[in-house]
């Protein structure tokens, strides 16, 4: 499996740079929009700051151009409307009908398509979490399966931001600490991130917090005067790409609080394949839909064993509290019946390892170059943004080619 530090320069030399005039951009890094780098034809970035100069406006106006705009690693919100737009190789006044622009995301949501449809962007999906995942976890597939053998607590929780979009964890942390929960389970929970504290969240009346679910938390977390930790009191970013086999082996089910919750969106992150990696079952707190979506990969889920109608409930307040009550229902049976539950589990959790360690990654790898492909085909066939199509332009990858490049992304 290549590695993800080099994603862009693999995806940009196998299909990008096969275009005229083809050329990438993409942020670093990871997670953040700090710093712009540019791919042409070169393995390695160059940053080049003159792409809006008055001498490149004179020079390119009529050329032709396929430029691809990576915005994979993060969701895509109104906010990124304005990264895209600021980073464009050609501003908008010299864009042009033969200027290509391809808009690479990782998500599947009405605010994408509208914008993309909006700014004449070709849509490029594909599981760029998938890549990532893989990536950082791939070690874990050489480890001895008994190793994986053994928990003492019921679930396991982790929360880092709480802020903004990510203040449904408040909600769901202080469930967990009014039912009294919190000794079944591992959970960790900081009081305040580099955008404010919790009390800053619950007063904040553009959060999208139910009012129900205020109280709750003021209930909770009035009296709470240091952070729940599992395994650190200083989390960072870089704990998306780590992995700590002995705590994760410690609880049965792991509570997946993904970044996305009140969004109308699917999209997963790496989250998601810490249970899997570690042979666990999960439960999935994120926007409705996102459990079906994770099958439609090929993962399998645990309806056998818990009530999985929380992927369906639009309302975000009951959709905690049905998850809670999932969570309440676990913690109360007797250990032998957890340890008979698991057993129970073994085919599905030896199942959903497997796959990820060998069909997933040929899933993903197919989807990504075929969606290219579909690109391509729209644009052949004319349909370019912004009816343009006397400006016909054809950009070509054999299908030989293109089998060739999923066989290499495939090693």
């Amino acid at each position: 499996m290549f590695s993800l530090d080099k994603f862009y320069n693999i995806v940009h030399n196998n299909l990008i740079s096969k275009m005229l005039n083809g050329r990438s951009v993409y942020f670093y890094p990871f997670g953040t929009y700090n710093q712009r780098c540019i791919l042409s034809n070169q393995f390695e970035f160059q940053n080049t700051a003159d792409s809006h100069s008055d001498e490149f406006r004179s020079k390119n106006w009529r050329q032709k151009f396929f430029h691809c705009y990576f915005a994979d690693q993060e969701p895509f919100f109104e906010s990124t409307k304005n990264i895209i737009d600021n980073n464009l190789l050609v501003t908008k006044d010299q864009i042009g009908p033969a200027h290509i622009k391809i808009l690479a995301n990782s998500e599947k949501s009405q605010l994408l398509s509208s914008y993309t449809k909006a700014e004449h962007f070709y849509n490029w999906y594909y599981f760029y979490h998938g890549f990532a995942a893989l990536d950082w976890y791939r070690d874990f597939q050489y480890i001895d399966s008994s190793s994986f053998n053994r928990f003492d607590k019921v679930f396991i929780c982790y929360n880092h931001l709480i802020s903004n979009l990510r203040s449904y964890r408040l909600h769901l942390v202080s469930n967990l600490i009014n039912s009294d929960l919190l000794s079944s389970g591992l959970v960790s929970l900081q009081l305040e991130d580099n955008l404010g504290t919790w009390k800053n969240a619950v007063n904040d009346p553009n959060n999208p917090l139910d009012p129900r679910a205020r109280v709750q938390i003021v209930q909770a977390l009035g009296t709470q005067t240091q952070p729940l930790i599992i395994d650190t009191a200083t989390p960072t970013g870089s704990l998306s790409a780590e992995l700590n086999l002995d705590v994760s082996t410690r609880a049965l089910f792991h509570i997946v609080t993904e970044t996305i919750y009140f969004d109308s969106k699917l999209h997963l992150t790496e989250k998601i394949f810490k249970p899997i990696v570690a042979r666990r079952p999960f439960i999935l707190a994120t926007a409705p839909g996102n459990l079906a979506y994770l099958k439609s990969y090929g993962f399998r889920t645990f309806d056998q064993w818990i009530d999985e109608s929380y992927d369906d409930e639009p309302d975000h307040y009951i959709r905690i509290e049905k998850i809670t009550f999932e969570i309440a229902k676990l913690c109360a049976m007797p250990p032998a019946l957890l340890e008979q539950m698991y057993k129970e589990m073994q085919e599905t959790l030896e199942y959903n390892f497997d796959h990820f360690y060998n069909g997933f990654k040929d899933l993903i790898v197919d989807e990504l170059v075929d969606n290219f492909a579909d690109v391509l085909k729209q644009i052949n066939h004319g349909r370019i943004p912004g009816n343009h199509s006397r400006y016909h332009l054809r950009f070509e990858i054999s299908d030989d080619e293109l089998d060739a490049v999923k066989k290499r992304l495939k090693q």
